[in-house]
C-alpha cells in the first residue's frame, strides 16, 4: 500500500515541477556592434525581462546575459551548448533614418522548448522598445527581431529520445543488474562463484559487464526503434556515433554498478523493488529528459547538477542533433567517468562484503 502511494506522489511532485515551468536564467550571449539609444533600450529590456509562471508569480530573470566580442566566438559557444541563444546587434542598428532597425537572434533549436520561449520573449522585448520609442505601426522604424535557427528543426519527440535511451539503461540496471542479482544471491549462485578459480575482483567485473551487456543491448534496440518508428534523425557522423555509444557504455557501467551495489546489500528483494522505482523517478524527471533544466525550481536544479542522467542526456543531444565533437561533450564525459569510477569502487566493496 505504501508503494502504491509513494510512486504516484513522486510522479505528481517531480513531473508537476519538471514539466511546464517558466524558462529562467537561460544563458544568452550578446554581440553588440552598435551603440545608441535603441540598442541600449533593448539591452536594458532583456536584462530586466522576467519570465513568470502560475499566473504571474514566481518570476525570475529570463536570461543570464554574457557579452561576447564577435559573432564567430558566440556561434562557437552556441554550438558547444554553453549558451541557448545569441542576440546580434549589427553596425548601423542605431543609425537614424536607416529604416526599421533589425537585430538577429540565433537560437539553439535542438532544445525546441527553450528556443520557443526565448523567441517569444525577444519579440515581446522588441515590441516594448518600439513602444518606448513611440513607434506606431506600420513599423518603418520599429525594432524587428529576425529569428535564426542554427540547426534543422528538432521535434519534441526527438528532444525526448536521449532521455528514453537512458531510461532503457536504467530499467536494465534495475532488472538485469539488481533483481536478477538478488535472485542469484537467494539461490546461492553468487556463493557458487567462490568455488571457481576466479578471484573476487574478477567475479565483480564479470557480473558488472554482464549487466552492461544487457543495458547496451536495450539502449541500442531503443535507438534503432526510435529511428525507424519515432522519426528520430541523428545527424552524427561516424565519430559522432562512436561517441554516442561511448556515452551509453559509460552511463551503463555507472548505473549498473550503482544498482548492483545497492541490490547486493539489500536485506530482501522486496525492499530493493520497493525503493528502486522511486530512485528511477527521481533521476529521470530531474535529468532534463522531458523539459529543460532551466525550467526547474531551484531544488530540482540542485539535484540535476549531480544527476548522471542529466549529463548523459546533454551529451547525447549534442552528439545526435548538433553533430558535436569530443570537445563539446568533454565536461559531460568527465562527470560520467568520475561517477562511474565511484560506483565501480562502491560495487566492489559491496560485493566483497556480501560474498
Amino acid at each position: 500500500m505504501l508503494g502504491a502511494v509513494i510512486g504516484p506522489f513522486l510522479t505528481l511532485i517531480l513531473l508537476g515541477f519538471a514539466f511546464g515551468g517558466a524558462i529562467t536564467h537561460a544563458p544568452v550571449a550578446v554581440v553588440r556592434q552598435s551603440y545608441g539609444p535603441t540598442s541600449g533600450s533593448f539591452i536594458d529590456t532583456i536584462t530586466n525581462q522576467q519570465n513568470c509562471v502560475y499566473g504571474g508569480v514566481d518570476c525570475a530573470n529570463a536570461y543570464d546575459l554574457t557579452e561576447v566580442s564577435d559573432l564567430g566566438s558566440a556561434l562557437s559557444m552556441l554550438r558547444a551548448g554553453t549558451i541557448k541563444a545569441i542576440v546580434y546587434i549589427p553596425f548601423g542598428f542605431d543609425q537614424a533614418g536607416s529604416g526599421s532597425p533589425v537585430l538577429t537572434v540565433y537560437l539553439d533549436n535542438t532544445d525546441p522548448i527553450s528556443a520557443a520561449t526565448i523567441s517569444g520573449l525577444m519579440s515581446q522585448a522588441a515590441s516594448e522598445v518600439s513602444a518606448q520609442l513611440q513607434v506606431t505601426p506600420p513599423p518603418d522604424s520599429a525594432v524587428t527581431v529576425d529569428l535564426s535557427n542554427i540547426y534543422r528543426e528538432v521535434l519534441y519527440i526527438e528532444f525526448m529520445a536521449p532521455g528514453s535511451l537512458i531510461q532503457s539503461i536504467m530499467f536494465a540496471s534495475i532488472i538485469g543488474g539488481g533483481i536478477s542479482l538478488l535472485f542469484d544471491k537467494q539461490r546461492g549462485i553468487i556463493e557458487g562463484y567462490l568455488v571457481t578459480p576466479l578471484k573476487r575482483i574478477e567475479i565483480v567485473v564479470g557480473v558488472l559487464l554482464a549487466g552492461v551487456t544487457k543495458a547496451m543491448f536495450s539502449a541500442t534496440t531503443m535507438l534503432i526503434l526510435a529511428i525507424l518508428f519515432a522519426g528520430v534523425r541523428p545527424i552524427a557522423n561516424a565519430l559522432g556515433f562512436i561517441l554516442i555509444f561511448f556515452t551509453l557504455f559509460l552511463t551503463s557501467m555507472g548505473l549498473i554498478s550503482m544498482m548492483s551495489a545497492y541490490a547486493v546489500r539489500a536485506p530482501a528483494p522486496e525492499v530493493y523493488q520497493f525503493t528502486a522505482f522511486p530512485i528511477n523517478l527521481i533521476l529521470y524527471f530531474t535529468s532534463g529528459a522531458v523539459y529543460p533544466i532551466q525550467g526547474f525550481p531551484t531544488w530540482m536544479q540542485s539535484i540535476a547538477s549531480i544527476n548522471p542522467e542529466a549529463y548523459a542526456i546533454h551529451a547525447l543531444r549534442d552528439l545526435m542533433y548538433k553533430g558535436a565533437g569530443p570537445a563539446a561533450v568533454i565536461g559531460d564525459f568527465a562527470f560520467l567517468a568520475l561517477f562511474t569510477g565511484l560506483m565501480i569502487a562502491l560495487a566492489t566493496v559491496a560485493f566483497k562484503r556480501a560474498l
